[in-house]
């Protein structure tokens, strides 16, 4: 299970950040992508890129609609499957489809971190390294004592703060929009996920940069 929001920027800020690097903002999501990458739509999206390998459960989420989950809908409807956190809209090989790539492959272990300096998505150490069985008797005890640690978190990927671009959009056809946190990359692509706050995310996540 995921740690909270609070727990991982903690972690972050202790063992991760820069020197004067401050955590401006921690997601992770609470159910499945989507995707529209050149003229293939997946939902839940299907890694098509290369990944680390991670050792994560599969969360207990439900499956997105069978509409949705055949495309069988119009522009921007799939909003309205409470099953689908976020899309990722891009061309083979553009960041948005590499970002859907990285949260599939980490399920809900996998944090956007927006810091004074960065954007980057990361997993927790030991998420990286094989599960081990469990050691019995004297030698195992001091096998475990003296294995080696990696590091609390590990980058996915990574880039300035300022790039990419983020915005609060209204999606939806319905009368109430759905609002969605929209990421944009310089390559065109985008990424969106799902937050009922999101004109206010936005707008803290900025002005705590502008600090």
């Amino acid at each position: 299970m995921a740690r909270s929001r609070t727990k991982i920027a903690e972690l972050a800020r202790k063992h991760w950040c820069a020197p004067g690097e401050q955590v401006v903002w921690a997601v992770n999501r609470d159910a499945h992508l989507g995707s529209t990458v050149g003229a293939t739509v997946t939902a839940p999206h299907v890694v098509l890129g290369q990944v680390p390998e991670l050792h994560v459960a599969d969360p207990a989420w439900p499956l997105p609609t069978r509409a949705v989950a055949s495309g069988r809908f119009h522009r921007d409807e799939w909003v309205h499957d409470p099953a689908v956190w976020g899309w990722a809209h891009a061309r083979p090989g553009h960041l948005a489809a590499h970002w859907a790539d990285l949260f599939t492959a980490a399920r809900d272990e996998c944090w956007l971190l927006l810091t004074s300096r960065r954007s980057a998505l990361v997993v927790e150490g030991g998420r990286t390294r094989p599960a081990e069985p469990p050691a019995s008797g004297l030698l195992g005890h001091f096998r475990t004592r003296g294995a080696p640690e990696g590091p609390p978190l590990v980058t996915l990927w990574e880039g300035p703060a300022g790039v990419p671009r983020y915005t609060a959009v209204p999606l939806g056809r319905q009368v109430r929009p759905e609002w969605f946190v929209r990421i944009a990359f310089p390559d065109g692509s985008r990424f969106e996920f799902r937050d009922a706050q999101a004109e206010r995310s936005v707008r803290t996540a900025y002005l705590n940069l502008a600090r």
